[in-house]
């Protein structure tokens, strides 16, 4: 692929599509958590360790890819497109876990995986350009956000149920390891 390939910007969208599904599972266990928190009678310092697990479970999920050499070894639209459905199943465990360690297990879980999502498509992105390579990491980091932001956005004034700031994240991270396959033949 050149750096003149017209058809790099509708892939970057693509991505950027992928990446505001994928990272939408990053914070539905901290909009759930008062939820939670109310149907197990957590403490406040037991919620803080649901809403932590998810950068626990990122730290060490990049820290294994790089140890383990994952990301030079699986291609990249395949490691993106494992993480986020494995971030889609461990953030849809969030209403089915019966205890706090459980609870735990899948915030970290689903940081764990994201760590598969976040960093292969910046590495993407950064390949795909070289003239506008900003614009691209720009585009990711701003996908980044609006993935993130989703859970609040779906929460509104409080008054929604758990199942859809729990499902709607997981739906959408499974439409992202939809949307990073039909990426095939875009490897960097």
């Amino acid at each position: 692929m050149t750096d003149t390939d017209t058809a790099r910007w509708r892939r970057l969208a693509l991505l950027a599509f992928a990446v505001v599904g994928g990272m939408s599972t990053w914070f539905a266990g901290s909009v759930a958590a008062p939820l939670r928190a109310a149907d197990l009678a957590l403490t406040s310092g037991e919620v803080g360790w649901l809403v932590s697990g998810v950068q626990l479970g990122f730290v060490l999920g990049t820290l294994l890819i790089a140890v383990l050499n994952i990301a030079d070894v699986v291609p990249g639209r395949r490691l993106f497109a494992v993480s986020a459905l494995g971030a889609a199943m461990a953030n849809a465990a969030l209403l089915v876990a019966p205890t706090l360690p459980w609870l735990v297990a899948s915030r970290l879980a689903t940081g764990l995986c994201l760590a598969g999502v976040y960093p292969p498509a910046m590495k993407m992105a950064a390949t795909w350009f070289r003239h506008s390579r900003g614009l691209a990491i720009g585009t990711v980091v701003g996908a980044l956000t609006i993935g993130k932001a989703l859970p609040y956005l779906l929460q509104g004034d409080g008054a929604v149920a758990i199942e859809l700031v729990v499902l709607v994240p997981s739906l959408a991270a499974l439409a992202a390891a939809e949307a990073k396959l039909e990426l095939q033949g875009y490897e960097y």
